[in-house]
């Protein structure tokens, strides 16, 4: 089996062939592209510890002790879950995705009882209660 074609080479690290060009020199031998993420890595693992006081590697054994998943849907994503802190007391409370930490707490301003009654609107909606069964006659329901 030959070598990559002319005017690319192999990453050490992704072992992709890339064009000559997500190499920094020459004699460079992982492409940008990964020098990138071990890079943002790094800086990641720096800005977790000054600013939420996580100690070394203590962000990585969250993540594994919740399953690498977000603490309130279960979810798995493509990105890092957030730090999810409480802004009264700054204790930091778990790892959330984007999604949880960013739309539904802040929604909710951090107060149990508006995600409670939210499930609870959800479990028994007030319009079956007072009016009965009513659908939707817009686009079929998934």
């Amino acid at each position: 089996m030959s070598g990559p074609r002319k005017g690319f080479r192999k990453c050490a690290k992704c072992e992709r062939a890339r064009a000559e060009r997500f190499f920094t020199s020459a004699r460079g031998r992982v492409c940008a592209t990964c020098r990138k993420k071990a890079r943002s890595k790094a800086s990641h693992s720096a800005r977790v510890q000054a600013v939420y006081g996580l100690g070394p590697g203590e962000y990585d054994e969250l993540f594994r002790l919740q399953g690498g998943r977000c603490a309130i849907c279960g979810g798995t994503r493509k990105q890092r879950l957030s730090v999810d802190h409480c802004h009264k007391t700054n204790l930091v409370r778990g790892l959330l995705c984007r999604m949880c930490n960013g739309r539904l707490l802040t929604a909710a301003r951090d107060r149990p009882e508006v995600l409670r009654n939210a499930a609870d609107y959800l479990e028994a909606p007030p319009a079956q209660r007072l009016l009965g069964l009513r659908y939707y006659q817009g686009k079929e329901a998934k």
